[in-house]
């Protein structure tokens, strides 16, 4: 961030999380001054996540959108501390909710935009690409911005493969601009990758991906949808480099151009080579240019 940081339209700190009991408290690196320096010129808009003891918490969240006062009463928690902190406004990223708490988490949403927007506050909203768990038109109505996490189409614990496929992306776009403003949607794409080996799956950054693949004596290939992969002693490693990232860029923006910008888990996990595309949005030499938020706390699956 202290590298690139302005590069970025928007900053994403994920320094908040629930407790067990639904109260707002602080990841281990809130409020961090290196971090607010490094992010000075971008909107910053920290992300909460219903990430308790170490897994995404449904029960957590179910509890605090049950009903039209604890829904107020979130709202309101969440309003104060972006006001006190003088933020722009905040992230909501709570995961993992049932397709039961569908109508509630947009009604809290609708409510929570409300309240922000009477403080001069945005209001960003990250989901998942499951349109069964997330009301994309009541959601894309009430915030500012909706970012879509477009990865994990092959997940930890799945079948190895590539971490966003183009024709998966692409669809996931289309949907997502036939029901909210395109304006308003960012696509979230990845920085990361996964090493599969049985039933475990180990993330990966650039950085580990190539030297996993030089400890093995391995060049890695590219695979259709220019993702780098290989393979050593059972394991099989799908993961990111600028050229990966970069075609991920181009084909949305060759059908999607409409679209507010794109987000990205995580940064610090990319290949450093990956802020030239970045930058060059950023300066208008691309179209479809848009926010990409900072870094985000623990790796997570799509099915949120």
């Amino acid at each position: 961030m202290q590298l690139h940081g302005g590069s970025l339209d928007e900053s994403n700190p994920a320094w908040y999380s629930l407790d067990a009991n639904g109260g707002i408290v602080k990841n281990w690196n809130a409020e961090d001054p290196a971090l607010i320096a490094a992010m000075t010129g971008t909107r910053v808009l920290p992300t909460i996540q219903n990430y308790v003891n170490g897994a995404f918490n449904a029960g957590v969240v179910l509890n605090l959108i049950a009903t039209a006062e604890s829904r107020d009463m979130h709202a309101e928690a969440l309003r104060q501390l972006v006001v006190l902190r003088a933020f722009d406004g905040i992230d909501i990223d709570y995961e993992s909710l049932p397709q039961s708490a569908k109508a509630n988490f947009s009604a809290f949403i609708a409510l929570l935009a409300q309240k922000l927007h009477q403080s001069n506050k945005k209001l960003s909203v990250t989901i998942s690409t499951n349109p069964d768990k997330n009301d994309f038109t009541a959601i894309g109505a009430a915030a500012d911005s909706v970012k879509i996490m477009a990865y994990d189409d092959h997940w930890p614990g799945g079948t190895a493969g590539a971490i966003t496929p183009l024709d998966w992306l692409d669809s996931v776009v289309t949907y997502a601009e036939s029901h909210i403003d395109p304006a308003k949607v960012m696509i979230g794409l990845p920085w990361y990758g996964y090493d599969w080996a049985g039933s475990g799956t180990a993330s990966v950054t650039y950085a580990s991906g190539m030297q996993s693949a030089l400890s093995n004596g391995i060049t890695p290939s590219r695979d259709a949808n220019g993702e780098l992969t290989f393979a050593y002693a059972g394991h099989v490693v799908y993961f990111q480099d600028a050229e990966s990232y970069a075609r991920k860029v181009d084909a949305v923006l060759a059908k999607h151009s409409r679209i507010g910008g794109f987000a990205h888990w995580r940064a610090g996990a990319e290949d450093p080579a990956t802020w030239a595309k970045v930058a060059s949005m950023r300066n208008g030499s691309t179209s479809g240019a848009g926010p990409a938020p900072a870094p985000k706390p623990p790796a997570r699956r799509r099915a949120a």
